[in-house]
């Protein structure tokens, strides 16, 4: 049933719901003071002259504009505003029950009588909130309460037999409510069903969420459930519930992330198959481990659909030998792409065999962890393929609401030593040992995850047991071809200064090469685009093409039949050229140095692959008081005006907020990583800095940049207004002062 809630016991809010209807709706009582009238359509009316007809639109907070309206205002005038905050405080629990109590106590005190901060509807349990309404419903509360107001004085208007048959069935309490002047736009019409009748309208404030959710479920477009009203959008929501807690056996939630996963994000399921006998999963244990401590454990994996896309989610079966079962459940981080096949024939027929990147976020070793076994899910799920020959195949939506159940249900893992069994990261490094030399340059805008790429997907391949076999160098404007190549540099020995030859990073990563032509080396150039590129690389830019590489034997002398280049390097006067098992893979960033002014030399010989903002990636973190922070549409939100105030190469990448698991981190990643970025994004234009945090649209208390005018004639007296002028200073949010709401508004702006 929709009153059920996996969080918390949310039984005492409905109690006061119920509460609230029998006593303020269908007769005119009070909530909060015992015997008082204060429901009255006589009351309501003076509201309605007091604050809807005498709305402050002026600067300054809600209390205390409120307080100026309510002014002339009778006691029970003002009590009945207190009780009306009240009500619409119910439900959302992105306001804390300490907050609200305040808010209530302060009101109904400007009647002139105490009500005491024990009073039972005042209690926490009553005050903790039911879901999430939004920013807007807190910085907008007063639109709220404007159609509070008139929807009740409609109903204390109507005789007693329609205020009866509204207040006691649902779908005639729904069909009233939202056909009231401007319902479509305000929450309440979502809201108030909810709390009075919690078996029949959902715990949701949003019927944008309300349309994805029939969207995602179902096989309407979510364009055209806009065309339907509140009560057909809900009617089919019961309908949906239903067949849903039938399938499961079990009450549900839309927002429990097996369900939210498939109408919020349109995300697939995809089932990766693992067979030990064939592939050696090297780093197992080290990935189990990482797992356990909350870490992501980033792999690459066979996959033989081209359909994945980042942000889907996958499960990882074991197959071939038992015990047989999922071991392993993460997100797509790189769609699928393509990769020379590890048998050099095929790969010179060629052939290739195509990967996707996952990180998963937990990791178990069948061997010693229990796992969802594979006969189970052939006996719940028989319709699903199980036992793939091909890793990469979809997974039904009711399947996988299955497997993400069941997953969740399994033991803790007991940390501990596992088996090194196999997976295809183990035929990785001999797969590029015969590949054609990879001359790959990894570009996009700050965060999107290159230099992390460098290290964590290219870097582990060149690795071997004497400390790896590869050369690491960021490019900087002082960076020159003395450095890469070689050059004279002064030896001092017994109080003499001679001057000798010494090689640069690359000949020396060359030269070794050149003795092990059956291994693979790898240059990684960090920054590459900082650097004056024709300069550092001067005649081996022709050196590093494909097919101008050279081939040796083990002693590193050139192979007779290469067809390779060589040339004279100027300094030592040697032979030089670069070995085809040497691949040379850099990064660049597109927000210091558009890849427009990058040397066309270079840019016909590296293939460049862009590396943009994955938002798909992120998920919600909690902002400490059970309501959640949706770092997905954050991200999102900023990136679209930093694009369109700026560049799309002056992005905000992903992995800003990736690691990110507590407000406490993304308070700090805003005050120390962002709010820097943006200052130097926009040279200290403040004004632009606020547009990206929607700074301009809300009350001071939201704002994480804030703009104070100087008086000229305060700052410099006596002088000439006309000749100086006012101005604006910007005073920042210190850290500890960043709230969760000035966060969210950033993405749900108020209206």
């Amino acid at each position: 049933m929709s009153r059920f809630n996996p969080s918390h016991n949310v039984l005492p809010i409905y109690d006061a719901a119920a509460a609230w209807k029998e006593s303020c709706l269908l007769a005119d009582g009070s909530a909060l003071a015992q015997g008082g009238n204060l429901w009255t359509n006589t009351l309501l009316g003076e509201l309605d002259q007091r604050f809807v007809k005498n709305l402050d639109a002026g600067g300054g907070d809600f209390l205390s504009k409120l307080k100026v309206q309510l002014s002339e205002g009778s006691p029970d005038c003002r009590q009945l505003m207190a009780e009306s905050l009240w009500l619409t405080l119910l439900f959302p629990s992105n306001v804390g029950a300490a907050k609200k109590r305040e808010n209530v106590l302060e009101i109904w005190s400007w009647s002139g009588e105490d009500l005491s901060a024990t009073h039972p509807l005042l209690e926490d349990s009553v005050l903790e909130g039911i879901g999430s309404a939004g920013t807007a419903y807190n910085t907008h509360r007063w639109r709220e309460l404007v159609f509070l107001i008139g929807a009740l004085r409609d109903f204390k208007a109507r005789d007693a037999a329609d205020r009866e048959q509204i207040a006691l069935d649902p779908w005639a309490f729904s069909g009233w409510l939202s056909g009231l002047p401007e319902a479509r736009h305000r929450q309440l019409i979502h809201i108030l069903p909810h709390l009075l009748f919690p078996d029949t309208f959902e715990r949701i404030s949003s019927e944008g969420d309300k349309r994805l959710i029939l969207a995602g479920f179902g096989d309407t477009t979510e364009k055209e459930i806009k065309k339907w009203s509140t009560v057909e959008i809900d009617r089919a929501l019961l309908e949906l519930r239903r067949r849903l807690e039938e399938e499961h056996g079990a009450d549900i939630d839309f927002y429990q992330e097996e369900f939210e996963s498939q109408w919020k994000n349109q995300t697939k399921n995809w089932l990766l198959s693992w067979n030990p006998s064939r592939w050696t999963w090297d780093t197992l244990a080290a990935d189990r481990a990482r797992t356990i401590s909350g870490e992501k454990a980033d792999n690459r994996w066979r996959c033989s659909s081209s359909k994945p896309r980042e942000g889907d989610r996958v499960f990882l079966i074991r197959t071939g030998s038992p015990p047989k079962g999922v071991v392993a459940v993460g997100k797509v981080t790189r769609a699928p792409y393509e990769v020379e096949h590890w048998e050099q024939a095929r790969a010179d027929a060629g052939e290739t065999m195509r990967f996707v990147d996952v990180a998963f976020d937990s990791v178990r070793d069948a061997t010693s962890d229990e796992i969802i076994p594979l006969t189970d899910l052939q006996s719940r799920e028989p319709g699903q393929e199980w036992n793939p020959q091909s890793s990469g195949i979809e997974v039904k939506d009711k399947a996988a609401r299955t497997l993400e159940r069941l997953w969740k249900a399994l033991p803790p893992i007991v940390a501990g030593a596992t088996a090194l069994e196999g997976g295809p990261a183990s035929g990785e490094a001999s797969a590029k040992q015969f590949a054609p030399p990879l001359n790959l340059i990894l570009y996009g805008p700050p965060g999107t995850g290159k230099t992390y790429r460098l290290k964590n997907d290219y870097l582990p391949r060149y690795y071997d047991e004497a400390g790896g076999r590869f050369e690491f160098v960021t490019f900087h404007q002082s960076y020159a071809y003395e450095d890469f190549v070689e050059g004279i540099r002064p030896v001092a020995e017994n109080g003499t200064v001679t001057y000798e030859v010494r090689p640069g990073v690359l000949k020396r990563l060359c030269d070794r090469a050149r003795r092990a032509p059956d291994k693979r080396f790898a240059l990684f150039i960090d920054e590459i685009n900082r650097g004056n590129v024709a300069k550092v690389f001067g005649e081996l830019i022709t050196l590093v093409e494909v097919d101008k590489r050279i081939r040796t034997d083990p002693s590193g002398n050139r192979l007779a039949s290469c067809k390779g280049l060589e040339v004279t390097l100027p300094y030592s006067g040697q032979r030089f050229g670069v070995p085809a098992n040497v691949d040379v893979i850099g990064t660049m960033n597109t927000a210091d140095r558009s890849i427009a002014l990058l040397d066309s030399a270079l840019r016909r010989r590296f293939r460049f692959e862009e590396l943009t903002p994955k938002p798909e990636l992120l998920e919600s973190i909690d902002d400490g008081q059970g309501n959640a922070i949706d770092l997905r549409q954050l991200l999102q939100a900023m990136n679209a005006r930093l694009s369109r105030l700026l560049h799309r190469d002056q992005t905000l990448g992903h992995s800003y907020f990736y690691h990110v698991k507590s407000f406490d981190e993304l308070r700090r990643v805003f005050a120390r990583e962002i709010l820097p970025f943006l200052q130097e994004a926009f040279y200290d234009d403040w004004r632009q800095i606020r547009y990206v945090l929607a700074d301009q649209a809300v009350v001071e208390e939201l704002q994480l940049v804030r703009a104070r005018t100087q008086s000229a004639a305060v700052l410099f007296p006596k002088a000439d207004p006309a000749e100086i002028g006012d101005g604006e200073a910007f005073e920042i949010s210190r850290e500890d002062d960043i709230t969760a709401d000035a966060i969210r508004k950033i993405y749900e702006p108020p209206e």
